[in-house]
């Protein structure tokens, strides 16, 4: 609960302060451009796409470590947290990038903050660990931090895009967690069947019937 407080303020501190000049001035000037000069003297001049595909690996990870497990449920599940954390992690993103509307470090668009390929990688980073342990987690949390320290290194997010990013993957994580059970109940209320009717030229038509409980 403590770690599900603390992401929530990051969110909420990094979004106050993005909205409000005063407050993101001051960490502007003292963490965010620094970081932003530091990247440049490392990077040379060259950059990379890694960061596109590796913000992937950590939700991949949730289905690929279930394949040992056997039984439809443990699919089902996997499938539901996955989908149901992306699908929050992209509200929450996709609101704030065209509320806030802050310039990326390269000037490219207005839709630097929060980091969306951080959110990602870090949605799958805290579901490994929530699925798996600390053991598979820990590789996954490493793989999301080196996400959100490329999409810094190649001048596409902030210091601050990350760190909210990074909030807002957890923060998805967990309400995917808290409606897994509301999400298996209603699964169970939906079947499919074979149904089966007549044609006019006398042949059969085939196919399936969604049964919906209520």
């Amino acid at each position: 609960m403590k770690k599900l407080l603390l992401s929530i303020l990051v969110v909420l501190g990094l979004e106050g302060s993005a909205l409000c000049s005063g407050p993101y001035a001051a960490f502007h000037e003292k963490v965010n451009i620094p970081v932003k000069d530091y990247m440049t003297e490392i990077r040379n001049g060259h950059y990379t796409v890694v960061d596109n595909y590796l913000q992937y690996v950590p939700i991949a990870g949730t289905m690929l470590l279930c394949i040992p497990e056997s039984g439809r449920e443990g699919w089902q599940d996997k499938l539901l947290l996955g989908a149901t954390g992306m699908a929050a992690m992209g509200i929450m993103v996709n609101s704030l990038k065209y509320t806030v509307c802050e310039m990326r470090p390269d000037g490219s668009r207005r839709n630097s903050f929060p980091s969306g390929h951080t959110a990602t990688a870090f949605v799958g980073a805290e579901l490994v660990r929530m699925e798996y342990g600390w053991g598979w987690g820990a590789a996954a949390y490493t793989v999301a931090a080196a996400t959100g320290f490329l999409r810094m290194y190649n001048e596409k997010h902030w210091c601050s895009d990350v760190l909210a990013g990074a909030g807002i993957g957890f923060l998805s994580a967990k309400i995917a967690g808290w409606l897994l059970t509301w999400e298996r109940r209603q699964l169970g209320k939906v079947s499919f069947l074979p149904w089966f009717a007549p044609a006019e030229d006398g042949s059969t038509v085939s196919g399936l019937a969604l049964n919906i409980a209520f």
